[in-house]
């Protein structure tokens, strides 16, 4: 679509710029929830910061070990940096603990951190989603719908853009509960399980997509995992809630 982007005189990848504007924009909007809670927006900042170190040197590391007999010989190439010579999801893993380590050092609470930083993480989706469909990055299924995108000779879903309007209505009902928090970390759990559920439902949508065992779809399967955890969270402190009304 347009994986370069020109701005006056500079010529910036699409994909990449985005990835930093999502970062930059969702920090801020999250901090501002922050703010709203009576909370310092400045640990979502901080938070932000070294959870992007700990996610880029740990997917990078994570690679570099994957691939080591490619490495040994020169390991000098291991400080090359590489949008495709990363481990994504290792990377986010490292970037979580990076996060949750900060907030258990600094005493913050973590259900309020985290409904702060719910509608900033979707706002972030959005972005990269929008990034990822300008960068081609994600090819979808082939289809004859109206609204499919001609790439390479071939009309596909625009599974990019699907999932951007999927959590764009998860913004928005965040935005509307936004003054509802029956208890601490539900904004922030709902927001898991409706992302969960958006990725189950499009990821039928995406071209060769990774699977495991059987030829289990690995997103779908990743997906219910977190829908099933968001869901048992959320009942649990329902449930608790109610017994608290219920002494009271």
């Amino acid at each position: 679509m347009l994986p370069i982007l020109n701005i006056g005189p500079l010529a910036l990848p699409t994909y990449p710029f985005l990835l930093l504007v999502a970062f930059w924009s969702g920090t801020w909007l999250a901090a501002q929830q922050a703010k709203r809670f009576n909370f310092d927006g400045d640990y979502l900042y901080n938070a932000a910061i070294y959870g992007l170190i700990a996610g880029l040197i740990g997917a990078r590391l994570w690679f570099v070990l994957e691939h080591w007999e490619n490495y040994a010989p020169n390991i000098s190439q291991a400080f090359s940096l590489s949008r495709n010579a990363m481990s994504v999801y290792e990377g986010v893993v490292f970037a979580l603990l990076a996060v949750l380590i900060y907030t258990q050092y600094y005493k913050i609470p973590l259900g309020i951190f985290c409904d702060a930083a719910a509608p900033g993480m979707v706002l972030a989706l959005i972005i990269t989603q929008i990034g990822g469909f300008l960068g081609d990055l994600t090819l979808g299924q082939p289809t004859t719908m109206p609204w499919g995108i001609p790439i390479a000779s071939v009309t596909r879903h625009p599974v990019q853009l699907y999932q951007t309007a999927g959590c764009g209505i998860i913004l928005l009902i965040l935005f509307l509960i936004r003054h509802q928090r029956p208890w601490s970390g539900f904004q922030f759990w709902l927001f898991v399980a409706l992302y969960s559920l958006n990725r189950l439902i499009l990821e039928i949508f995406v071209a060769n997509p990774e699977t495991i065992g059987d030829g289990f779809l690995a997103m779908q399967v990743f997906s219910w995992a977190m829908l099933i955890v968001a869901l048992a969270v959320m009942a649990y402190n329902f449930r608790m809630d109610s017994r608290k009304n219920d002494l009271s």
